[in-house]
């Protein structure tokens, strides 16, 4: 079983999956999802760390990456 960790972006006040605003946000595949989690809280540290344009949330799901933004994201301000 794969676990997927997927990244979705708040634009002009909607959420947006990380690949429509750039093709190097795609999901990416973990073995397990002790290891997706942890890339989940490396990518939120750097994004405290190093900000962005938008609010962000990183998500990790199984067996498929999302594709479509889930309803209640808050995000971050990265």
């Amino acid at each position: 079983m794969h676990w997927w960790l997927s990244v979705f972006f708040l634009v002009n006040g909607a959420w947006v999956s990380g690949p429509t605003v750039e093709p190097g946000w795609a999901p990416r595949s973990y073995a397990t999802e002790a290891e997706c989690l942890d890339r989940k809280a490396f990518a939120e540290r750097q994004c405290r760390e190093y900000p962005l344009d938008y609010r962000a949330e990183w998500r990790c799901t199984s067996p498929d990456p999302l594709t479509e933004p889930p309803e209640d994201l808050r995000g971050e301000e990265c």
